[in-house]
Parts: C-alpha cells; sequence; structure tokens
C-alpha cells in the first residue's frame, strides 16, 4: 500500500511550531549578522507556515 503525498505533507501547525522553537534558539545566541540573516529566514518561513488570516505583528 503507497501512502499519499497529502497524508505525508507535514501539518502547518506543526510546521510553525517547529519554526517557533527554532526562532527562540536563535534568539539565545549572540546578537550578529548571522543571526540577524537567519531571524529573515526563519521570520520568512514562518509567514509560509502560519494561516493567512494571522496578523502581522
Amino acid at each position: 500500500m503507497t501512502s499519499s503525498p497529502l497524508a505525508d505533507a507535514p501539518r502547518p501547525a506543526a510546521a510553525a511550531a517547529d519554526v517557533n522553537d527554532a526562532i527562540r534558539r536563535l534568539m539565545e545566541q549572540p546578537a550578529d549578522t548571522r543571526r540577524a540573516e537567519e531571524y529573515v529566514r526563519l521570520l520568512s518561513l514562518w509567514a509560509d507556515t502560519t494561516p493567512a488570516w494571522t496578523t502581522a505583528a
């Protein structure tokens, strides 16, 4: 039996929670250019994993 691609796709809520965890871990790091660049990347990823009805901060 083969699985459906939809069944294997990550759930958005779980993905958003993973991104939130990554952001929290990143904020524990010293502030520098690399952290700022990674923060921008994670925020973009977070926006892609949250529902469209979420309001921007």
